[in-house]
């Protein structure tokens, strides 16, 4: 049996991995749009998991990371008619490296209010997506390190339940998987056999489909917070380690936070004990 095709398509505006003839990821990092992002995301098998700028939340963008505020500007909500954010991410540059087993993408990006000259944080973000093996399974690993610039800067989310003002909904920002509505019947389990263990600590999420494959997100031992709180929300679906769920955080001028996730797509059900293991010798690498 010949093996799957893989094909590297590349624009000005977004690298593609086609796998036997069909898309297998797209990131798109068009500096018109701002925040880079993945869709299409789908498994070996033709399962595609993300959703585009629902319209519920037409700032949802697959998989993506935003801030929520930075400074107090909120970086997170766009404008349903305009499509602009009253905080602006600026995708300055990007650089495609087409290797025999993974794609890296380097990215950078610069935060500030809009319409303003004064940046306040700039970001170097690698992304290095595997190639799919011998299973058809490949990881997104992600990496960012943000510099404030000549002055403190104040990430803070919506509050959370409990909190002066706060929200049921409070308590997102960071890196995030928006999934489409066929995945809505699926499955959230987390590495502390919680099912649907919205704002609880783990080190892992995965989200079983329907259609039986799977999604692994992984949160690093050394990220800020860790084991990050989860925010889920079953019937988008949505999930996000929330790296800010319990407390703003004040990075000081010229300082550098660095996060770093991975996201295993599988194109069966991944078990609890074989998601531990693939979080295990991710964080020993």
């Amino acid at each position: 049996m010949s093996q799957p095709s893989i094909n590297i398509v590349e624009s000005p505006d977004s690298t593609t991995l086609e796998f036997d003839g069909k898309a297998l990821w797209t990131l798109v990092h068009d500096p018109e749009q701002g925040k880079p992002y993945i869709h299409p995301l789908a498994s070996t098998g033709g399962v595609v998991f993300t959703d585009l700028r629902p319209e519920d939340h037409p700032w949802h963008r697959g998989v993506w990371f935003s801030w929520k505020f930075i400074n107090g500007v909120n970086y997170w909500e766009e404008d349903r008619t305009t499509g602009k954010s009253k905080g602006e991410t600026r995708l300055l540059q990007t650089t495609v490296d087409a290797q025999d087993e993974a794609v890296s993408i380097a990215i950078d990006l610069a935060y500030a209010p809009a319409g303003s000259d004064e940046i306040v944080m700039r970001e170097h973000r690698t992304l290095h997506i595997t190639h799919p093996d011998d299973e058809g399974i490949y990881t997104v690993h992600w990496s960012s390190a943000f510099t404030a610039q000549d002055n403190d800067v104040h990430l803070d989310r919506t509050p959370i339940p409990g909190e002066p003002d706060g929200r049921k909904y409070g308590g997102y920002a960071g890196w995030s998987v928006r999934m489409n509505p066929q995945m809505r019947k699926g499955t959230f389990i987390n590495s502390e056999a919680q099912v649907l263990g919205n704002r609880e600590p783990a080190r892992w999420q995965a989200y079983h489909t329907p259609q039986g494959a799977s999604l692994l997100f992984m949160d690093h031992p050394d990220n800020l917070n860790a084991p990050a709180k989860w925010y889920l929300a079953k019937g988008m679906p949505y999930f996000s380690p929330a790296v800010i769920h319990d407390g703003p955080y004040t990075l000081q001028a010229h300082e550098t936070l660095e996060l770093q996730y991975a996201l295993v797509v599988h194109p069966g059900q991944l078990q609890p004990d074989a998601a531990e293991r693939r979080w295990k010798q991710w964080v020993a690498e």
